[in-house]
C-alpha cells in the first residue's frame, strides 16, 4: 500500500507547482470534513486528496499491488453569477496540466507516481456540497 504521508505530500507539491490550485486538503467521507468543505472560501480552486484503496496481485515471489486513486479539483463558486459549465470549461485546463505534471513525474522516476496511464480517467463533477464543481481525475499506482 502507498505511503498515505507521501501520496498527501505529493499532492500538496502539485498544488504549489500549478498556477490556479488554491491548496490541497486531505479529506474523509464523514460529517465533519463536509463543514470543513463548505468552509472553504468562494473562488477557491482546491484537490481534494482521498485516501487510496488497493487490491494485491502477484504472488509470495513477486507480490504487488493496485492502489485505485482519486483526487478531485473542485473549485467553489457562486450559481447566481456562474453556471457549472461555466466552471468546468475555467478549470478544464488546471486539471490537464495537473494529468501533464503526474505523466511527467513518472517518466522522471517519481517514487510516487507509478502510474498505470492507461487507468487515468477524467470525470466532470459537479454540484459537490452545493456550491463546488470541476473534476474527478482516478488512476491506479502500482507499489511493491
Amino acid at each position: 500500500m502507498i505511503s498515505l504521508t507521501l501520496y498527501r505530500e505529493y499532492w500538496e507539491g502539485i498544488a504549489r507547482r500549478v498556477d490556479g490550485i488554491s491548496g490541497a486538503l486531505a479529506v474523509t467521507i464523514d460529517k465533519s470534513m463536509g463543514d470543513k468543505i463548505k468552509a472553504l472560501p468562494k473562488g477557491s480552486t482546491t484537490l481534494f486528496i482521498l485516501p487510496p484503496g488497493a487490491e494485491g496481485a502477484g504472488n509470495v515471489d513477486r507480490f504487488v499491488e493496485k492502489n485505485m486513486c482519486v483526487v478531485f479539483l473542485m473549485a467553489k463558486y457562486d450559481p447566481q453569477r456562474k453556471s457549472a459549465f461555466e466552471l468546468l470549461e475555467e478549470t478544464q485546463p488546471v486539471i490537464e496540466r495537473v494529468k501533464g505534471i503526474m505523466i511527467a513525474d513518472q517518466a522522471a522516476g517519481c517514487p510516487v507516481m507509478r502510474i498505470d496511464v492507461s487507468s487515468i480517467d477524467t470525470m466532470p463533477e459537479t454540484e459537490l456540497y452545493g456550491t463546488f464543481a470541476g473534476w474527478s481525475l482516478a488512476f491506479n499506482i502500482k507499489s511493491a
